[in-house]
């Protein structure tokens, strides 16, 4: 065996491996929703049950809060990536004063961490009454990304001028050259920006669902996370295993999105990545 060989076999192992770790835990929440209730944590399931997807489904008004978390995602994505695009080709193909300062003033702002803004936001938006509404994520929204717009402005200044020149010389304008040149080339970089910003908003935004929103309000992320599963006539006893398929289900449509948009994802980063 030569040493390029072994080396490739050791590669392939040591992958095999991390995916087997980074893959336990959503295996071990598989196993304990199937176990039957309150027979505690288990690495295989015994007697395998469906009863306590029926429990997640009915113990809650659970769909209520799926298509909660849809509304949320839908404005978390579409608004951001929409906006930002315009963004980023201003920052990438436009000339300006003081371009490069307020590029990196946008920039500067993903090293604030969310939880530093969101007490000032709560006191904002309860004195113009925006509790209780989505306007808080359109509002949001419109001002852009700055990692979706830095995303974009890396893929905009791979593009060549000439392509640019070319299409001012045919009479376009720049409304005309985005359209025709930039959103058509942009799939990928597009795709890539809307798969973060779904896993970001449906697996991650649960606090200021919980501070902005009504409870009828809250997407999964948020209700999963404040309030357990209980039954009806023994209120101190936790249903885990109902729970564990509650979180199995939720964790679903992240999955579906990065494995049918994994190679838009891939081609994203590294043509973003790339300075021509």
């Amino acid at each position: 065996m030569t040493q390029h060989n072994a080396t490739r076999i050791f590669l392939y192992g040591l992958l095999l491996a991390l995916a087997l770790v980074f893959s336990f835990p959503l295996y071990w929440m598989a196993a304990n929703s199937l176990q039957p209730l309150l027979t505690g944590t288990t690495w295989f399931p015994v007697k395998p049950t469906l009863e306590n997807y029926r429990l997640a489904f009915t113990l809650q008004p659970y769909w209520m809060f799926f298509r909660n978390s849809c509304i949320l995602a839908l404005i978390s994505v579409g608004i951001p990536i929409f906006t930002s695009f315009f963004s980023a080709f201003a920052f990438a193909r436009l000339r300006a004063k003081l371009k490069g300062l307020m590029f990196m003033v946008i920039l500067a702002t993903m090293m604030i961490p969310p939880t530093v803004t969101q007490i000032p936001q709560l006191v904002l938006f309860k004195q113009y009454g925006l509790l209780g509404t989505y306007w808080p994520w359109i509002i949001g929204g419109l001002g852009g990304s700055p990692f979706i717009i830095f995303l974009y402005r890396q893929f905009f200044m791979n593009v060549p001028r000439e392509l640019d020149e070319a299409a001012r010389i045919d009479g376009c304008s720049t409304f005309a050259i985005i359209w025709r040149i930039y959103i058509p080339i942009s799939v990928p970089v597009v795709a890539t920006a809307a798969i973060m910003s779904f896993n970001a908003s449906w697996g991650g935004d649960y606090l200021a669902p919980f501070m902005f929103l009504q409870e009828r309000q809250y997407p999964l992320s948020t209700q999963l996370m404040q309030v357990g599963y209980i039954l009806p006539n023994s209120p101190n006893v936790d249903l885990f295993q109902v729970k564990q398929a509650a979180m199995l289900v939720f964790v679903l449509p992240i999955l579906i999105v990065f494995l049918f948009g994994q190679r838009f994802l891939i081609s994203g980063i590294m043509t973003g990545s790339i300075k021509s």
